[in-house]
């Protein structure tokens, strides 16, 4: 690894916020001028929170959406865990309880009144053994530029989200080969590659037109895994997001 190289990587790192108060918003304005469109934080999950969703049993691709509705989240979310597999009610009311929490902390950092809520549990499965790299697209219209178009994403369980350190000057030839997943394998030097640790929260850009969208890729699952994400948004760009995101998700698995 060449000396610039370090030195990006050392002071990348030494820009990731923490997530008390009111650093998450350090964070976020942060990230308008990050060159790789992406931060970790520490959203305050502790070895008791990743002990509980730890035992959470999944016993098959599942997938939760909320759109708006965010005083119905820790409900759901409980009866979605209970359902996902064979889980005591009092583990799934503990998780559901923790990240109705952080979504409510992510939502009122962002400013907004509204936000998409994802969960995603997976089992194992060869589909990310060859890395998906992309930049997310449009979550909706922002009003303006300094709306700032962002994802927050935690793994709670199993194998964390990749990043990667993609340098300026490659940024418009990694856009035109996102979908030769072949070339992107390449293209990404292990060394750039970062990985957030188990219940630590990213949050990155989306907005590929934008210039500065985060690229990131689903790891390989071999183990059962447990994805989390949160898009703030208005109650006017609700609309445009819930649109976009049930044109290419899956379905929620509760309906």
């Amino acid at each position: 690894m060449n000396r610039w190289l370090k030195l990006q990587i050392c002071l990348l790192v030494g820009a990731f916020m923490v997530l008390h108060g009111s650093t998450l918003n350090k964070a976020l304005n942060g990230l308008k001028e990050d060159p790789y469109g992406f931060a970790l934080i520490d959203v305050g999950i502790t070895e008791e929170d990743l002990a509980n969703f730890r035992c959470i049993d999944i016993q098959g691709e599942r997938f939760y959406h909320q759109f708006g509705e965010l005083e119905k989240v820790q409900e759901e979310i409980t009866d979605f865990f209970i359902e996902v597999g064979s889980n005591q009610h009092a583990v799934a009311l503990q998780a559901g309880a923790r990240l109705a929490q952080i979504v409510n902390e992510v939502v009122e950092a962002s400013g907004k009144e509204a936000a998409w809520v994802h969960l995603r549990a997976s089992i194992p499965t060869d589909r990310y053994d060859l890395p998906r790299w992309h930049m997310d697209g449009y979550y909706y219209i922002p009003e303006g530029p300094e709306d700032l178009l962002f994802k927050f994403a935690a793994t709670l369980m199993g194998p964390p989200t990749l990043f990667y350190l993609l340098p300026p000057e490659l940024r418009k030839l990694a856009k035109t080969q996102m979908c030769n997943r072949e070339y992107m394998k390449q293209f990404c030097q292990v060394e750039n590659i970062v990985t957030p640790r188990i219940g630590e929260g990213a949050i990155f850009l989306g907005g590929r037109g934008v210039g500065v969208a985060a690229l990131h890729s689903e790891p390989p699952i071999h183990e059962n895994r447990l994805f989390f994400s949160i898009v703030p948004c208005t109650k006017k760009q609700l609309v445009d997001l819930k649109e976009r995101v049930l044109a290419v998700y899956p379905k929620d698995s509760r309906r």
